[in-house]
């Protein structure tokens, strides 16, 4: 507090600041009874929020793992021989055993420079350098001098492909498809190298890892992922500068494909083929032409866009396409030009216009095409030797479609890496191997050394046969419902110590002045003391340890079979307010009897429609889990409306808004505080006055005597 005036002079020996302070104990009283009160207010506030933190976790995280089938009913999968396969059950596999016969394992496309790689340049024979892998020396001062100078001739040339190759990781539709290309000015000036080229393979967005081994000279491409349709396409146009050294950088690589096989002994075993050079292979041009109609197996409908079914190749923002529907005689066709907003309805309209051919959508979406002569045959056509944009998504759309009854794909010719069969043909690129395993009599194909039927994933190794069990895990069962006893009885203590913590009615919120007469180690102890029971007898934690234990002991009625309650299964309350006790042996001898007890008991849903088709939730048939989870699931939103999630008063509770309105509050209270104070002291500033005043009279009355 600041005095106003000047005090003393008239000799009136009063002390005016402690009648203001005497004056002021009032105001200050009522205001230290709101400071306690905010205070109290923020401190309930941060005991339940980090009650609420502790409860969510335990509902978001730990009652989740629960509700896991993998956690209440675990399964073995257990293999005779685990070099031909292991397995891996989910809870949802049946206890029985599987045949197993593995008759291929999955492998990757991979290309490897067979020796070494080819120099043009044969005075260099060990340079990285790509130019010395084209050109001879000779050649390379031709081109050299040709983006020589300033001309505008020499700049626009520098910027032009000198070397143009494509790269395709899969089949058709299937396929990523990216151009690899080096400038004049990449290679002869920047001295581009065979890194550099493996990094711009890497970096084109293919599915393939390319490298290049210095030490063996070795150039490599690896597709990512294994199985027959995910392979390693290297192709070149059949003109133009940049791919005639395309066709040779990739002849020049010297690459050959590496397949792998387990040999007699089962053992993995890797083989080169011969080095692979560029040919040219025909495509095919016509599929189907053997039934009268097709029905496509991918689902459409009328608004469905056909460029939509593939990924297909633009023309500024156009997806053009052109083919052919034929039934083998030139009077017959059907030529169809479309861009990339053509839908499905359409399609079918000019189908149906044209006289020869019908078209609709069956009941499921497929799309069906039919000859309308009876004696006739559908078949669908892009010239093989078509190399435009058009052609190329016409093949894509028409490969996407799937028709039943149709294996192959429409290819158009390709001049490209290929390794040269037996025969005389040529085969395009390399392909990875699919897996194969006959399963309990069925046979299926993987692209990896996985595959999961019937709910249990099995890895396969080798080539061979193998049995594979299938039983309950009952140790790891027992053990995941010794967890669960354990994270019930810790998250009960919590709540348990919380709501009957002794309450210390003497210690209360300490005011700023009384903490100022105290050290900080009092002060911490007083506070103790003073936020002890602050949730003592809360009625939303009493809520939430009632519901939780009822959760426990109410019988379960939506199991299958007889035990129907936790005692049942070995877990019982006991005395101690609530808490769980397990016994194994009669967990045991449950899970014996029937091995899905503890997950009807722990998960079952208890759901059902009322008569408005409104999803319910029938209490008595829940399952443990889910009584629980619902209960703190709805207690949780009590909580939070009350007091929040954080200790921050502005957070929408009733909690916080209470303590942003105490806080304001207790500011105006101290505006008006000062105000009042002010008064007092002009009140005996007036009095000091009057005081002096009378003095200098009454000096001036016995004076003059």
């Amino acid at each position: 507090m600041s005095g106003m005036g000047i005090y003393g002079l008239s000799g009136s020996g009063i002390d005016v600041d402690s009648m203001v302070r005497m004056g002021m104990m009032t105001k200050q009283n009522q205001y230290d009874k709101m400071y306690k009160e905010e205070v109290k207010n923020e401190w309930v506030k941060e005991a339940y929020t980090n009650m609420y933190s502790s409860l969510n976790t335990f509902n978001s995280s730990t009652l989740y793992d629960y509700k896991l089938s993998s956690t209440t009913s675990p399964m073995n999968a257990s293999s005779s021989n685990s070099t031909v396969a292991t397995a891996v059950a989910n809870a949802d596999a049946a206890s029985m055993s599987h045949t197993v016969n593995v008759t291929k394992t999955a492998s990757n496309a991979y290309l490897l420079t067979a020796d070494k790689i080819k120099r043009n340049n044969t005075n260099l024979s060990e340079s990285i350098y790509l130019k010395d892998i084209l050109f001879t020396k000779e050649e390379q001062d031709t081109l050299a001098s040709e983006i020589s100078g300033d001309s505008e001739e020499a700049k626009k040339k520098a910027d032009t492909a000198l070397i143009s190759f494509d790269i395709a990781d899969g089949i058709e539709s299937d396929s990523k498809k990216k151009t690899i290309s080096f400038t004049y000015a990449e290679i002869l000036r920047s001295n581009l190298t065979v890194n550099d080229l493996a990094s711009r393979v890497n970096q084109s967005g293919v599915n393939i890892k390319a490298s290049y081994d210095s030490a063996n000279d070795a150039f490599s491409l690896y597709q990512k992922e294994g199985g027959a349709s995910n392979q390693i396409l290297l192709s070149v146009k059949s003109s133009g500068d940049g791919y005639d050294n395309g066709k040779t950088l990739l002849n020049n690589l010297r690459m050959a494909s590496v397949t792998q096989d387990l040999d007699a002994e089962n053992q993995l075993t890797s083989k080169l083929s011969k080095v692979m050079t560029v040919e040219t292979t025909t495509g095919t041009s016509s599929i189907g032409g053997a039934q009268n109609s097709y029905t496509s197996t991918v689902t459409v409908g009328n608004d469905t866009t056909l460029s939509s079914l593939f990924t297909g190749t633009k023309v500024g923002t156009d997806t053009p396409m052109s083919f052919t529907i034929s039934t083998g005689s030139d009077s017959g066709k059907l030529t169809l030009n479309y861009g990339g907003g053509v839908t499905v309805q359409k399609f079918i309209e000019d189908i149906n216009a044209s006289g020869n051919y019908s078209a609709e959508l069956d009941s499921d979406g497929h799309l069906q095409i039919a000859a309308k002569d009876a004696d006739k045959n559908v078949s669908f056509e892009v010239n093989n030797t078509d190399s435009s944009v058009a052609a190329e998504n016409g093949r894509y759309l028409l490969n996407a479609l799937k028709f039943s009854g149709i294996s192959t794909e429409l290819t158009a010719d390709v001049t490209g890496l290929a390794l040269q069969n037996d025969d005389g043909t040529y085969t395009q690129g390399a392909s990875g191997v699919s897996a194969e395993v006959t399963i309990d009599g069925r046979t299926y194909k993987s692209d990896t050394s996985k595959i999961s039927v019937g709910n249990v994933t099995y890895t396969l190794a080798s080539k061979g046969a193998t049995t594979v069990s299938v039983t309950q895990n009952t140790d790891k069962l027992i053990e995941n419902v010794k967890k669960f006893v354990e994270d019930y009885n810790k998250m009960l203590d919590e709540l348990n110590t919380k709501y009957y913590e002794e309450k210390y009615s003497d210690y209360g919120v300490l005011t700023q002045t009384q903490e100022k007469g105290m050290t900080k180690e009092q002060i911490d102890k007083w506070n103790e003391k003073a936020k002890s029971g602050l949730l003592n007898h809360d009625q939303n934690i009493g809520k939430i340890i009632s519901e939780m234990r009822e959760a426990i002991y109410t019988p379960v009625e939506g199991v299958t079979g007889k035990y129907n309650t936790m005692m049942s299964i070995g877990i019982s309350s006991s005395t101690d307010r609530g808490h769980l006790t397990l016994d194994e042996e009669k967990l045991k001898k449950a899970l014996a009897a029937e091995p899905d007890c503890v997950r009807e008991l722990f998960n079952s849903s208890g759901d059902y429609t009322d008569k408005n088709g409104k999803v319910q939730t029938d209490y008595d048939k829940q399952g443990v889990i889910g009584r629980i989870s619902d209960s703190l699931y709805k207690n949780l939103k009590t909580m939070k409306s009350y007091a929040g999630t954080t200790t921050e008063a502005a957070d929408g509770s009733s909690l916080g808004d209470l303590i942003r309105e105490l806080q304001t509050k207790m500011s105006n209270f101290k505006t008006m505080m000062k105000s009042y104070e002010n008064l007092l002291y002009k009140k005996y500033d007036a009095m000091e006055i009057a005081i002096q005043r009378m003095s200098v009279s009454m000096g001036y009355i016995t004076g003059g005597q």
